[in-house]
């Protein structure tokens, strides 16, 4: 069992440093454009409108960059844009927002004298008139004019700027477009040598904080996290357009990266999982709902858990999957009432289901090629034959089986003739045992030495980060979260 488990830790371990890990060109190359690009567009931004100005002071990161858990190239970034409303938060009644419970997952949110009396005040023509068509006529906040707001933003933007900025001597074509309750900017080069595409999902969010807290929510004990947000994003289930404009997506984003802290293999399992699920086309499993799983295992689970090796751990998360797409269900961590996947066509989670029970049969039965080919494309799977890597594995494969048929041959007591060159045989045997103990000795010593290597190529990106802070609008924590990351990634390519 340990020799099955070594040898696919090996091959998972190479996969992941070839093909899931962020490479430092893109870390850096994707840093250096996002800050210099997205601070002229967010001032922009605040040119075309007054609230937007007055109201969007914080940007965050989201989604799996904010979390460590991006797979194979950083060509893009989820920020929320956090938009105060004009209300006193901490009121509960007509004088503040209301929050009405709703489908799992979902809440509405209703304003009534706080947004009644903006027009009364002197920065109403100059400011606060945007609100204006925010609302229903039963006084709730609607996510769909929400998003139309910022998405008028982001077009006068990029019109005013002719579809192009110009960054430390580069110019970079601008464009749009909408992407769920995103507004994706996507940001090219315009010459050069080398392509460069970077896509920034722009989402307009409402954050609260504690003691607020959405009513048959879970909650977390033992954490200095006190933000929540919710975001205009619609229910897909729900087909009336007046309710599901009404109805806002819960988001603890915050709470769920603080629990996988300090889970030593979670995030570097999680990538694998998500490449995984990549290239077997599932493509009707997002993200969060691997994630989510993920989060489960947290709760029922201690940090030693993913102290194992990554092969054990990935097997069991595979299996997870598996058994959560067999039975069509992947509870909300949030709310559990809540199914994931619940819009998902039957026949096609069959189809899923088939395609990770031969990922599971070929671990089971040690198909170690088999295993990896499964995480990788046409392409790589060429590139992974022709590396290094590979090669050597060969040739110790080549190595193996010689000393297996040559200690087959020595004790094989049927064969007479085989009996009578013992003598001949024992010394083939020493020294193909010789030459395996040198192989295997040049073979720590060579892994001894690409540690090395890639600890100190490691460090030199954390301070590349590090030295390079990515916006002075960007919080404190999410800096933090970037050099995190980095970190991260360091702690992933070693633990193999």
């Amino acid at each position: 069992m340990s020799a099955k488990k070594k040898n696919l830790d090996v091959y998972l371990g190479e996969v992941f440093k070839q093909f899931i890990a962020l490479k430092e060109n893109d870390l850096r190359k994707s840093q250096e454009v996002f800050k210099s690009v997205f601070e002229l567009f967010k001032q922009k931004m605040g040119e075309q409108c007054n609230y937007f100005k007055k109201y969007a002071s914080q940007v965050m990161y989201a989604g799996s960059v904010y979390d460590g858990i991006k797979v194979s190239k950083l060509d893009e970034f989820d920020m929320d844009i956090v938009i105060r409303l004009p209300v006193n938060y901490a009121d509960v009644g007509e004088n503040g927002i209301i929050i009405e419970n709703d489908e799992p997952g979902f809440v509405k949110l209703k304003i009534i004298k706080a947004f009644d009396n903006l027009d009364k005040q002197r920065e109403w023509d100059t400011c606060h008139k945007v609100t204006r068509d925010w609302r229903d006529t039963d006084k709730y906040l609607l996510q769909n004019k929400f998003r139309q707001w910022l998405h008028k933003i982001v077009q006068r933007t990029v019109n005013d700027l002719n579809d192009k900025v110009t960054v430390l001597g580069t110019t970079y074509l601008l464009s749009y477009k909408t992407t769920g309750p995103a507004y994706t900017l996507n940001i090219r080069n315009s010459e050069g040598d080398e392509e460069f595409l970077l896509d920034v999902d722009l989402v307009p969010v409402i954050r609260f904080m504690l003691p607020r807290w959405p009513e048959g929510y879970r909650t977390v004990e033992n954490t200095q996290i006190k933000e929540w947000l919710v975001v205009p994003k619609p229910n897909k289930s729900v087909q009336d357009e007046g309710v599901k404009n009404r109805l806002w997506r819960l988001s603890f984003q915050d709470y769920e990266r603080d629990m996988i802290k300090g889970c030593q293999g979670l995030k570097t399992t999680i990538r694998l999982v998500k490449k995984l699920r990549d290239e077997l086309g599932m493509k009707a499993i997002a993200s969060y709902y691997i994630k989510t799983l993920f989060l489960w295992k947290v709760e029922a689970t201690d940090k030693q858990y993913w102290q194992r090796k990554i092969s054990v751990i990935y097997r069991e998360m595979v299996e997870e999957l598996y058994n959560a797409i067999t039975e069509r269900n992947i509870p909300y961590f949030w709310n559990k009432d809540n199914n994931l996947i619940q819009s998902v066509k039957p026949t096609v989670l069959q189809v899923y289901a088939k395609k990770l029970k031969e990922v599971l049969v070929s671990i089971d039965s040690n198909d170690v090629e088999k295993t990896v080919y499964f995480l990788l494309n046409t392409e790589e799977k060429e590139e992974f034959k022709n590396s290094e890597f590979y090669k050597n594995q060969a040739i110790g494969d080549t190595v193996n089986n010689i000393a297996r048929q040559a200690s087959n041959s020595v004790t094989d007591d049927t064969q007479p003739k085989l009996n009578e060159k013992k003598d001949k045989d024992n010394d083939l045997l020493d020294l193909v045992r010789n030459l395996m103990t040198k192989i295997d000795r040049l073979t720590v010593k060579i892994e001894e030495q690409e540690t090395r290597l890639i600890r100190l190529e490691n460090e030199r990106i954390v301070t590349i980060v590090q030295d390079k802070p990515v916006s002075v609008d960007l919080t404190k924590e999410s800096v933090n979260d970037i050099s995190q990351h980095s970190q991260d990634t360091v702690s992933d390519l070693l633990m193999f």
